[in-house]
C-alpha cells in the first residue's frame, strides 16, 4: 500500500511540474520564422529580403563568413553567396563585339557567358580581356573572371542568372552550376 501512494505521490509531483514550463520564447511572440518551417534548407530565400536590389541579385541571404567555401572547392561545400552581376553585364554588351551575356558570381570569381556579334569568329583573347576588364571596372570584388561564348555555356548561364532572380534556393542549383563551370573551365580546377 506504502508503494502505490509513493507511486501515485511521484507521478502527480511529476505531471504538475510538467504543467509549469514555460515553452513561449518571449522574443519569438507573433514572428514567423520562415527556417523552422522549411527543413532541410541551410538558408532559406526570405520574403522582401531587404539585401536584395535591382543591381545585384544575393542568395543565401548574402551572409558571409559561414564557413562556406567558393566555387572550385572540391570539398563539397557550398558559396557564401551566389549573384548576378547586372552591372557587369550592361557593361559588357556596351561592348561593340559583344550581342549578350550573362554573368554569375561567386564570392571573388565571376563566370560569364556571351554571345558575340559575329558569332562565328570565337573568342579572341582581345575580346577576352575587354570583357574581364568590364567586368572588373563594375565589380571591384572580382579577382578571377572566366569567359565562355559556348552557346550552351550561355544558355546555361541564364537560367542560373533567372533562377537566382526569381529566388531558387541555391542548394540544387549550385552543385548543377560547379559541374558546369567545371565542365567549360577545366584548367581552372586543375591547378
Amino acid at each position: 500500500m506504502k508503494t502505490k501512494a509513493l507511486l501515485a505521490t511521484a507521478l502527480t509531483t511529476l505531471m504538475l511540474s510538467a504543467c509549469g514550463v514555460n515553452n513561449n520564447d518571449n522574443a519569438k511572440n507573433n514572428v514567423n520564422d520562415t527556417a523552422l518551417n522549411n527543413r532541410d534548407v541551410t538558408n532559406p530565400t526570405r520574403v522582401n529580403n531587404p539585401l536584395t536590389n535591382d543591381d545585384d541579385y544575393i542568395n543565401n541571404n548574402g551572409r558571409t563568413g559561414n564557413g562556406l567555401t567558393p566555387v572550385g572547392n572540391n570539398d563539397g561545400n557550398q558559396p557564401s553567396k551566389m549573384r548576378v552581376a547586372d552591372r557587369a553585364v550592361d557593361k559588357i554588351v556596351a561592348l561593340p563585339e559583344v550581342d549578350r551575356a550573362s554573368v554569375v558570381v561567386t564570392d571573388d570569381n565571376a563566370y560569364v557567358a556571351a554571345r558575340l556579334v559575329d558569332n562565328n569568329k570565337g573568342l579572341s583573347s582581345d575580346v577576352e580581356r575587354k570583357i574581364a576588364d568590364q567586368v572588373k571596372a563594375a565589380d571591384k570584388s572580382i579577382n578571377d573572371v572566366y569567359v565562355s561564348v559556348n552557346p550552351d555555356f550561355y544558355d546555361r548561364m541564364t537560367n542560373y542568372a533567372n533562377d537566382i532572380r526569381n529566388g531558387k534556393p541555391i542548394e540544387g542549383l549550385y552543385d548543377e552550376f560547379t559541374n558546369t563551370v567545371q565542365r567549360v573551365f577545366p584548367t581552372h580546377y586543375n591547378k
